[in-house]
């Protein structure tokens, strides 16, 4: 069980009795209240009539008075901090000096404090010496602000040399913001370049699309320029100085445009036709070479 100072007995008694009366003012009985804080009645009573020999250390008998007061519904912070853990000091009065024996014991210590003493907060620790040790801050302070002019200077240096040795490279202002000047569009666009006509080329001009596949054989100034089955789609042109000698095998499947004339059908489906075109030849000439 605990050994309790005179204050802190002195301290247990005041709270107890006063959170006795407050219980016996709400009614309530000591068996009840212990069963709602779980602490037995027997530690309830000794906290109650301040008996600190049947209660456990100091620490334990803070944390019951706080459980007991918000039982009933009070601070119990602001209570329990009213029993100290830490004995306080005792500061003898003028009348305890009177009383005092030649052993130095005085009248009454054996279980409550003497009348006449009065509580004194503990003393606060004393102030820790300074180190005799100068601090470092100092130092350190001027070896940040020496960096920093050393940094500055080196920068005012280095970049001013790089500034110049970049500035020619700079591009022109005026160059780069300037737009180069663009063209009015026009809705017109240029119209290419005319090739010569190839009747200007030669004087005999001959231009066969076929719209089927065909047999054709084709001489120009005597001489075959072409022989073989064309499919359809096929497109040429044959030029001659004198004349175009033209043999199909299936008339209804070339159409021929002679001398830059119109395009005109050789002849009927199937049919074989042979046509010999010169200078002088135009559409009535093909047209003609299609009747039998």
């Amino acid at each position: 069980m605990a050994k309790l100072a005179p204050t802190q007995l002195e301290e247990l008694q005041n709270i107890g009795a006063y959170l006795r009366q407050v219980r016996q003012q709400q009614g309530l009985a000591l068996d009840v209240l212990a069963n709602q804080i779980f602490i037995r009645p027997a530690l309830l009573q000794a906290l109650e009539t301040g008996q600190g020999a049947e209660l456990p250390e100091p620490v334990f008998i803070q944390g019951f008075i706080r459980r007991y007061a918000e039982a009933l519904g009070l601070d119990g912070l602001a209570i329990s901090k009213e029993f100290r853990v830490t004995p306080v000091e005792v500061i003898p009065t003028a009348d305890l000096l009177t009383k005092a024996d030649t052993n130095g014991a005085t009248e009454g210590s054996e279980s409550t404090p003497p009348r006449g003493l009065r509580m004194r907060d503990p003393a606060p620790p004393p102030p820790r010496a300074s180190s005799s040790r100068p601090s470092p801050l100092p130092l350190v302070l001027s070896l940040v602000a020496l960096a920093a002019i050393l940094g500055l200077g080196a920068w005012g240096i280095f970049g001013r040399n790089q500034g110049s040795d970049q500035a020619p490279n700079r591009p022109d202002p005026v160059a780069t913001t300037t737009p180069a000047p663009v063209a009015p569009e026009t809705s017109e666009t240029p119209e290419p370049e005319a090739s010569p006509s190839p009747a200007l080329e030669a004087p005999v001009v001959v231009s066969a699309t076929l719209s089927d596949r065909a047999w054709l054989s084709v001489k120009a100034d005597g001489e075959s320029v072409y022989e073989g089955v064309a499919e359809k789609g096929f497109k040429k042109t044959w030029t001659a100085q004198t004349s175009v000698v033209l043999t199909t095998g299936n008339a209804g499947g070339v159409e021929l445009a002679v001398n830059g004339d119109r395009p005109v059908v050789v002849g009927s489906n199937g049919a074989v036709r042979t046509l010999t075109l010169t200078p002088d030849s135009d559409v009535k000439t093909v047209e003609s070479a299609e009747s039998p």
